[in-house]
């Protein structure tokens, strides 16, 4: 038996995705109060191993006080066997954090405070107590027999227990209030915390706990030549791609967000990412943003880790849109005839299946999707960030929410960008 303080003696994400790769184990059952798109992401390819070589993953999520998000089901749709949303209309919270793993021979137990977030998995304080089941002992075979009837208690809620078989089901969950998208919700708190104004600090920033960064080959996709060849719009003049260092965001889970306007390529997918900004309100000072001038920032091309001024680099970043991962989406400068003086984001990727970002776009009902939008970029890893899509309408929520508000240009004309 083992205790796990987090972040003190370990981070229970890493340990899970370590477990996942193990052959000792053919069952993963997680239940947890809470998930978002941090914990889901970042387990989600040892998930799918873990399922490709023949592993169940049953999922059992809460949806009270706001604690699990609609990009988060999304996600566990596609990598779970089953997915279950457990929920009472009373005053009564679905609170369990427990990751039982089942093998022929062994089992391991994980029971604490870790909900299936990046929180919770690596950065928050938690605690937990893992015990193995290896069926030597009889209160092992008991603590065995318990969480199995649990689950199956979980099930006999009839009405407070819906199965999740379908993407729809989600949306309705979305429509009536019961999830909410995250930036959504970030959006409305930033605002809710600016209204009441600034406190005093009376703690400190804690124990120093980092979430994992991983790399590209982690996601390469089998079709990633394919749709680094697709193209949607007349291919600029680019220099062939060079190895660059990337300039790191402050924060990993940092959200930007654009005003599109009427967007440019054959299926308007270009978005423009500016190499310098014109301030609005906010200060960059101490940021990757600083540009040392008063009243410019760096570019939103910064926050994709490029330096705005070395316009040789190209970049092909991996974009999640509804829960599927869309590769070689390309971020260049421009020259020739299609240049205009500006970076380029050309969301043009394809997923392991072959199908086209763009297509799944033109899925959500609207011929140009991403026209006259507020699109937002949530980064994951270095070169993986998951894209949200708003109605214009939103625009002045955003703006008001924004730590620093600028333009994406040098000129009051320029359209609005806004780090969150």
């Amino acid at each position: 038996m083992e205790l796990m303080n987090q972040p003190f003696s370990g981070q229970l994400g890493d340990r899970i995705i370590e477990l996942l790769g193990s052959a000792e184990y053919h069952t993963l059952n997680i239940a947890v109060a809470f998930a978002k798109n941090s914990g889901v992401l970042r387990i989600k390819d040892a998930l799918a191993q873990f399922r490709a070589g023949g592993g169940t993953v049953n999922a059992y999520v809460g949806v009270d006080l706001g604690g699990t998000s609609y990009e988060a089901l999304t996600a566990l749709l596609l990598h779970t066997d089953s997915l279950n949303v457990v929920h009472s209309e009373r005053d009564q919270t679905f609170h369990s954090k427990i990751y039982q793993f089942s093998g022929d021979d062994n089992g391991l137990l994980v029971v604490g405070s870790h909900n299936l977030t990046g929180g919770g998995l690596w950065t928050n304080f938690e605690s937990s107590v893992h015990i193995p089941i290896n069926g030597e002992g009889t209160r092992e075979a008991e603590i065995s027999k318990e969480i199995s009837e649990y689950f199956q208690k979980l099930a006999g809620l009839e009405a407070s227990f819906m199965p999740i078989t379908n993407q729809e089901e989600i949306e309705k969950l979305l429509d009536e209030g019961y999830v909410t998208k995250e930036v959504a919700d970030r959006v409305r708190r930033a605002g809710a915390a600016k209204k009441d104004g600034s406190k005093e600090r009376l703690f400190g920033n804690g124990a120093p706990a980092k979430l994992p960064r991983l790399t590209s080959i982690d996601r390469e996709a089998p079709n990633e030549q394919a749709a680094a060849n697709e193209q949607e719009a007349p291919t600029p003049t680019v220099p062939a791609p060079v190895e660059i260092t990337k300039v790191e965001v402050e924060e990993s889970n940092q959200t930007i967000w654009f005003e599109t306007r009427e967007m440019t390529g054959g299926s308007r997918n270009i978005l423009d990412l500016s190499k310098r900004s014109l301030i609005e309100s906010g200060d960059p000072t101490g940021t990757s943003f600083d540009l040392g001038e008063a009243k410019f920032m760096r570019g939103g091309v910064e926050f994709f880790g490029l330096s705005p001024t070395d316009t040789d680099q190209v970049a092909n970043i991996t974009i999640n849109f509804e829960g599927q991962d869309y590769f070689g989406n390309t971020i260049l400068y421009p020259d020739g005839n299609n240049a205009n003086g500006t970076w380029r984001l050309q969301i043009k990727g394809e997923n392991s299946s072959g199908q086209k970002i763009t297509d799944a776009f033109r899925d959500e009902g609207e011929a140009h999707y991403l026209v006259r939008k507020v699109v937002t970029f949530t980064k994951v890893t270095d070169d993986y960030f998951y894209l949200s899509v708003f109605p214009e309408s939103d625009l002045e929520e955003f703006k008001e929410a924004s730590n620093i508000l600028a333009r994406n240009g040098s000129s009051r004309n320029a359209r609005f960008l806004g780090l969150l």
